[in-house]
């Protein structure tokens, strides 16, 4: 073992997450290690510079054996040993130092002797624990009282020990304990005293958010697969992708069918309910059970993949399966068809467009022969808006039908919900997806909705949408999904919102709506808006502009939609105190990073949120047209995004992925929203200038301020700040002081009080009033005022208060399981000051409305 003197990094933490532990740099410069208990006494041996021989002694037979399950073999604590070197934990002690920290260390003999903790009692740490290396100890932040503790060894193992939710009890006499019981009730009354542990209710554990016991199982309230026979018809089967949504596409598929010529299908067919299944468990199940038959995939850009696979598992079985793909990323181009049906041998036949009445007219056309071969007759070649593989045939035998006419009206095919067709969903359902009409007047070429529909619009009719609203309602659905391209076009759609809260407060559901508002905003949107937020509905304006620069507007066509009527729109929005976000897209072509960032700037100045995608070449837009493509030098990855064009190379474009990723974690979740503002307001900094500095700096020195790097690196994935948010808000000072040699006066404290005050922190209690030596809330209306007079400088306001408050729980939210799908950035507690947030009143029991809440 090397005989040189090593010590702990002093920028080696070891914080937790879901009662795991891990070691590394906050910054993320280094490898993330997992770690155990056994590693922190490992650890302690280098708190100050020692020979690994000495360490290993320690561990092996020494003072710091009795903290170990048991006596460790030397080769193992050389391994271990080299493996926290090769992480860059430890270092040779003479290029380094050990933090010059001084003062009390804490241990459990020290600690004031106060009440026990019921020892059956649960407890687990924060998620924002953090053990840091000083001279000789381990440092950690309370932040409930502002302070640093130094603890020893024994301290910092019965902290850990109490990470994942289990009672004292059961630590001290599970497998392995080396704490004594009486140690670990004392350590545990600490913790939780100093706001380190939190009481917990049930099993306690923290473990990452099991999507699958946070939404309940839907039983079927309709027969399944396993209640049918077979009779001698040919299977339809259905596959849905993934189960938290009802596949809508293929429910209309199958009501369809069922429905062609008065059920003149069903004598030769027999329709398998859908249901989710996984590709094994839809193999192993009704596929056993029913055999060959005819397959249905609706393909989208989130389902293309798995329905692939599914796919060429089905031919490889039996290769007599018929397999049908639709859906808007199967190409419709001719020779994109072509390649893509060359490259998935296992797809027969694509459907383009509506696939409806595609569907019905294909099966019309395939017959069973004597043999129980599946074959499509002479009559297939006559179905419109198809392609379709000879049987046997290669590359080249494909044979391409005519253009499909939209269906003239889209209630010829009846409901899937009201029909029950969703009756035999067994699955753990999140959404439910609906259409209140379809077709888009606009043309954007990187949408395929546009040019897919011709532009005309036609309408379901609104019983139909209103009976679609109530099983929704009584199936306790909590997302509503409306597929229409510009919900809030139409005037009706207004009523329809109306309806949506109407049906919430009979049944308590559903408690989102998610929906593609129109691209044209007027004041119907605002309206709308505001029925579902006092309607206690979660949904917001969206303006999905895309992108403000002029050039990038006359490339992808989309001139037509004019910036000063989302202006407009931002003004209305204000007014009535509605919440409102954007949609941008990062790497249009014509786009520059200049643009996009002027982009971004735009709505900080609006005070707006802004979710941002990267651009993907969708297979039948008008982006994706070879000539086009061409014209702006279109290259694209294995998955259609696009990597570089005419106005931005491969690096421009990571460039301005990674600003927008520091503009979430900065403006979009609020982590530096007040400090922006001021910089931008009383300093003349650009909030975008900032935000790029920031990014700057962490590529070039990740670990100069690595708690910046923190949030910069992880807040986006795991939104706590290890250690407080002080730590953080003390380095965003010295990184303004360094870039711009701004110094922390009276005012600018208190918008680092305010900023942090802001962020959840579940060791602290609310409602809470921090008090300020400026009226932060006047100067930030003041300046905030469209009409605001002569700026007058956040020093000169009188000392004023911020109530801060969590009506939405944010602090006890488990961010491994997000909202099914929100525009909103949901992170910042309620203030004055706070962006509004449409947000469901988490008081509020569903169960308890005036009509029956059960499925129907």
């Amino acid at each position: 073992m090397n005989t040189s003197r090593w010590l702990v990094h002093p920028l080696t933490i070891v914080a937790h997450r879901a009662g795991r532990f891990s070691l590394g740099r906050l910054s993320g410069s280094t490898p993330v290690v997992p770690i155990d208990w056994p590693d922190i006494v490992l650890l302690q041996q280098f708190l100050s510079p020692t020979a690994p021989e000495q360490a290993a002694a320690a561990l092996i037979d020494g003072p710091a054996t009795p903290y170990l399950p048991g006596r460790p073999a030397p080769t193992a604590v050389r391994q271990r040993f080299m493996q926290l070197r090769q992480a860059g934990a430890l270092v040779d002690a003479e290029q380094s130092s050990a933090p010059d920290d001084t003062g009390e260390i804490l241990t459990l003999d020290s600690l004031n002797d106060k009440a026990p903790i019921d020892p059956e009692q649960r407890l687990r740490l924060f998620r924002n624990f953090l053990l840091q290396p000083t001279a000789g100890a381990f440092a950690l932040r309370s932040t409930r009282h502002d302070r640093v503790h130094r603890i020893d060894l024994e301290l910092a193992l019965a902290l850990i020990f109490l990470a994942n939710g289990r009672s004292i009890s059961e630590i001290s006499s599970g497998p392995g304990s080396v704490l004594q019981h009486d140690r670990l009730v004392k350590a545990g009354r600490w913790a939780v005293d100093e706001g380190l542990a939190r009481r917990v209710d049930g099993n306690g554990s923290v473990a990452a958010g099991d999507y699958r016991k946070q939404v309940p199982l839907r039983k079927a309230s309709g027969p399944d697969w396993r209640e049918l026979e077979a009779d001698g018809r040919i299977p339809i089967y259905f596959v849905p992708h993934m189960e938290n949504h009802f596949p809508l596409a293929l429910g209309m598929i199958f009501s369809g069918i069922e429905h062609w010529n008065e059920g003149e299908l069903l004598e030769r067919y027999l329709p398998i309910p859908i249901s989710y299944l996984s590709p094994g468990q839809l193999l192993e199940g009704p596929y056993r059970k029913f055999g060959r038959g005819i397959w249905m995939f609706s393909n989208y850009m989130w389902s293309l993949d798995h329905n692939l696979s599914v796919s060429a598992a089905v031919k490889r079985n039996d290769a007599g399966n018929i397999t049908i793909h639709g859906g808007p990323s199967t190409p419709e181009y001719e020779q994109a068809c072509e390649d893509f049906m060359a490259r998935n041998r296992s797809v027969d036949i694509a459907v383009h467009g509506e696939g409806e009445v595609a569907a019905c007219q294909v099966l019309a056309a395939i017959e069973r022969l004597d043999n129980g071969a599946l074959q499509p007759t002479d009559r297939l070649s006559d179905v419109p808006g198809i392609t379709f593989r000879q049987p046997g045939g290669g590359r080249r035998d494909l044979t391409r039908t005519d253009a499909r006419m939209r269906m003239p009206s889209p209630d010829s095919v009846p409901s899937p919900y009201i029909e029950g067709i969703f009756d035999a969903y067994e699955a753990r359902v999140e959404a439910a997806i609906i259409e209140t009409n379809r077709g888009c007047p606009f043309r954007c070429t990187f949408c395929d909705w546009g040019s897919a529909t011709n532009q005309k619009v036609t309408r379901f009719e609104l019983n139909r949408v209103q009976g679609e609203l109530d099983w929704i309602g009584r199936n306790r659905i909590g997302v509503l999904w409306i597929a229409d391209a510009n919900f809030g076009m139409l005037k009706r759609d207004l009523a329809i919102a109306e309806n949506i809260v109407d049906v919430k407060r009979r049944y308590g559901y559903p408690q989102e709506v998610v929906v593609n508002y129109t691209k044209n905003a007027n004041e119907r949107l605002a309206e709308i808006i505001r029925v579902f937020t006092e309607g206690g509905i979660i949904s917001q304006g969206i303006i999905s502009i895309q992108t403000t620069d002029p050039e990038t507007l006359k490339i992808i066509d989309r001139e037509n939609i004019k910036t000063e009527k989302y202006d407009r729109l931002l003004e209305i929005f204000s007014e009535l105190g509605l919440p409102l976000s954007t949609d941008l897209m990062i790497g249009l072509p014509g786009i520059t990073p200049d643009a996009f960032d002027k982009d971004l700037q735009r709505y900080i100045d609006a005070d707006v949120s802004v979710k941002a995608y990267p651009t993907q070449l969708l297979p039948n837009s008008p982006m994706a047209h070879p000539d086009y493509m061409k014209k702006y030098q279109i290259e694209v990855d294995e998955n259609g995004f696009l990597l570089s064009c005419s106005s931005y190379t491969r690096a421009e474009l990571e460039q301005m992925k990674f600003t927008y990723h520091v503009y979430t974690v900065a403006d979009g979740y609020g982590c530096l929203r007040h400090v922006l503002r001021f910089l931008q307001w009383e300093h003349g900094i650009g909030a975008m200038q900032m935000i790029n500095d920031l990014a700057s700096s962490y590529r070039k020195e990740p670990d100069r301020y690595p708690f910046i790097g923190w949030v910069i690196r992880f807040f986006s994935l795991d939104k706590c700040m290890p250690g407080g948010w002080r730590a953080f808000f003390d380095e965003v000072a010295a990184f303004v002081y360094d870039r711009y040699g701004i110094e922390r006066d009276s005012a600018f404290d208190v918008v680092l009080d305010v900023n942090e005050a802001v962020m959840p922190d579940e060791a602290r209690d609310y409602p809470m009033t921090v008090s300020l030596a400026h009226d932060y809330v006047a100067w930030f209306h003041d300046r905030s005022r469209r009409d605001r007079p002569a700026a007058q400088a956040l020093s000169d306001y009188p000392p004023g208060e911020l109530e801060v408050t969590d009506p939405n729980r944010m602090t006890e939210i488990d961010f491994d399981y997000q909202q099914y799908d929100t525009h909103q950035f949901f992170w910042e507690l309620h203030c004055p000051v706070s962006r509004i947030k449409s947000t469901v009143d988490h008081e509020a029991e569903p169960e308890a409305h005036s009509e029956t809440a059960t499925a129907s």
